[in-house]
C-alpha cells in the first residue's frame, strides 16, 4: 500500500528556485527523498513550450527515475492544465485513503484541493520557498516545510561526481 506521495509543481519550483538560489541543477531523486522522508510515489507536473528539447531530456530522466510526469500545455505565455492535474491527483489519492501527501508548491490555487484532501483524511505537508508560499496555502496545510532551509549544496545534481 502506498503511504506517501509527492506532488511536485515543476513550473512553480523551477521559477522560485532559480530566483531564490540562482541554481538550476537539482538531484530530484535526492530532493524527493528529503521531502518524502522515505519511499513514496513521485509526480512531477509541468508545461513546456514546443521545442524545448533540453527540458524534455530532463523529464525523460525523471521518468527513468520512477517519477510520473504529467504534462500540461502552454497557451500564449500561460501554463495550463498542470496545476489542475496536480489538484485532481491529490484528491484522487486522498479518496483512496493516502495517509500522507507532500505538495511541493507555493501556489494558492491549490488551496481547494488541499482542503478536500485533508477532509478525506490525508495529512498534507506543503513544501515551498518562504517568499513564494501563498499565505492561504500555508494556513490550510497540516505542516509547512520551507525549502529555503534545505541543505541545497547536498542536493545539487552531480554532487557525487564533483566530490569523487
Amino acid at each position: 500500500m502506498v503511504t506517501k506521495a509527492l506532488f511536485f509543481d515543476g513550473n512553480n519550483f523551477y521559477h522560485s528556485f532559480r530566483e531564490f538560489l540562482r541554481k538550476k541543477h537539482v538531484d530530484m531523486s535526492a530532493l524527493a527523498r528529503v521531502l518524502l522522508g522515505g519511499p513514496g510515489i513521485k509526480y512531477y507536473y509541468t508545461a513546456l513550450p514546443e521545442g524545448l528539447t533540453v527540458h524534455e531530456g530532463f523529464l525523460k530522466t525523471l521518468e527513468r527515475g520512477g517519477w510520473r510526469v504529467r504534462r500540461g500545455r502552454i497557451v500564449g505565455d500561460k501554463e495550463k492544465e498542470s496545476d489542475v492535474a496536480l489538484a485532481v491527483d491529490l484528491v484522487l489519492w486522498a479518496a483512496k485513503g493516502l495517509p500522507e501527501a507532500v505538495v511541493a508548491s507555493g501556489d494558492g490555487d491549490l488551496v481547494p484541493a488541499v482542503k478536500v484532501a485533508r477532509k478525506l483524511g490525508t495529512r498534507v505537508k506543503v513544501a515551498a520557498f518562504k517568499p513564494y508560499l501563498s499565505h492561504r496555502l500555508a494556513e490550510e496545510a497540516d505542516e509547512v516545510l520551507y525549502l529555503d532551509a534545505l541543505p541545497w549544496e547536498e542536493l545539487l545534481y552531480g554532487r557525487a561526481e564533483r566530490e569523487g
